[in-house]
């Protein structure tokens, strides 16, 4: 029989036991996820002066879009405007209009009970088209900031971003009329730092079809890059094949990279040419258009994990096996990353969401998301950011570099 103060010796035990355990936990788990992500100007690369190993890089913004006008989330964007409080009482909902910068006749329409649906802890409101409309920038920020924070309200948790000086920009390869653009900034609003629009349906109720459709095609543009490599006659090829041919191909790539150096003041080409199979017959291509049965199912993570293989590996569907692959087959790097390697993006809490593949010069191949409209493209890395770390920028970035491949 165990005395009292045996008894209270070992419990102290345990507890020092157990702390010790969570600190060497924790302290894994960060140092297996790397750089905490405070902002998108951080030198990912630094080549501290030297130039880099991948070469000169020449880089041409492409437009990429679906000309069909077919858009992945058509339901949640055309569906009529209901905005949906939730974990709050009728109260309370009443009392943060009566906050926001409203006309008084937009507050009598919102306030208006039958366009209101209460159920336990939430409210549902639906929101005439005039007020949608009618709403000044402030007022709108105030209210489509509160519903961002509920996933039941898809376009608010999701609006099509802008710098806050740059919608011109984004519509100046467009053929839409000056007048429609100009309805489309009527509805913007600002939110952590952006400019942001999010009312497509009330935007298609006074646009033509084909007026739609280019919107669409404008909006859903995907900010891809086609990238050429310039050789020189004094660049270094041996470096160069080391770097481009990486999974046993120099010797593939090593004479077109010698023919380049060859002519007088050099050659670009690009670097499709230089990527394995599997990301060379993808990229700037739509899942949809492969008549593959398994389209819907490619996602980023089949696509980073099957970059150097020359069959794809269809078990990288399963994301368990994919854990297990990552954790068995790469070791995470510093800093720095080389052609092949995986960035792999995580939450604050330490789960991959995430993952694209490094090319050169902060540019990725990446497959954002398994929706057959999201095609393959190379991007940069602190636009491919933006996308996942939009409003808080809080996260962890990593770097993983296959064991076989050198």
């Amino acid at each position: 029989m165990l005395c009292w103060k045996q008894i209270r010796l070992l419990c102290v035990v345990f507890f020092i036991l157990g702390a010790l355990v969570s600190f060497i936990l924790t302290h894994l788990v960060r140092s297996f996820h790397g750089n905490r992500l405070a902002g998108y100007e951080l030198p990912w690369v630094d080549t501290g002066g030297v130039p880099s190993p991948g070469g000169k890089i020449e880089a041409v913004e492409i437009p990429l879009a679906n000309a069909d006008g077919i858009f992945p989330d058509r339901e949640q964007r055309l569906a009529h405007p209901k905005w949906v409080f939730e974990n709050t009482s009728e109260t309370r909902v009443a009392r943060f209009l009566g906050s926001c910068d409203l006309r008084p006749q937009e507050l009598r329409m919102l306030l208006d009970k039958r366009n209101w649906k209460v159920s336990d802890n939430r409210v549902e409101i639906s929101p005439p088209e005039q007020l949608v409309w009618s709403l000044k920038p402030q007022s709108r920020q105030q209210l489509y900031s509160a519903l961002a924070r509920s996933h039941a309200n898809f376009p608010q948790c999701f609006p099509f971003r802008f710098p806050l000086a740059g919608i011109d920009k984004h519509f100046r390869h467009s053929d839409l009329p000056f007048a429609d653009i100009e309805k489309i900034k009527r509805l913007t609003y600002t939110n952590s730092g952006y400019l942001c629009f999010t009312d497509l349906a009330a935007v298609k109720s006074v646009l033509s079809s084909n007026e739609f459709k280019e919107l669409i095609e404008t909006l859903y543009e995907v900010p891809a890059y086609m990238l050429r490599l310039h050789v020189m006659p004094d660049s270094d090829i041996d470096a160069l094949a080391r770097y481009w041919g990486k999974g046993g191909r120099e010797k593939l790539i090593a004479p077109l990279l010698n023919s380049l150096a060859k002519i007088p003041g050099g050659g670009s080409l690009n670097i499709s040419y230089f990527l394995p199979d599997f990301a060379r017959m993808r990229l700037y291509t739509y899942p949809y258009a492969w008549n593959d049965p398994s389209f819907s199912r490619q996602d980023c993570f089949f696509t980073s994990m099957n970059f150097f293989n020359k069959t794809a590996d269809t078990n990288f569907f399963n994301r368990q096996y994919t854990a297990r692959v990552l954790q068995s087959d790469y070791v995470q790097i510093e800093r720095d990353p080389s052609f092949g390697d995986v960035i792999a993006l995580s939450s604050a809490k330490g789960e991959i969401f995430h993952t694209c593949v490094y090319i050169a010069d902060n540019f990725v191949f990446t497959k954002n998301g398994a929706d057959p409209e999201q095609p393959w493209v190379l991007m940069k890395l602190a636009d491919m950011l933006m996308l996942y770390y939009p409003t808080d920028r809080t996260g962890h970035l990593s770097f993983l570099r296959r064991r076989d491949v050198t």
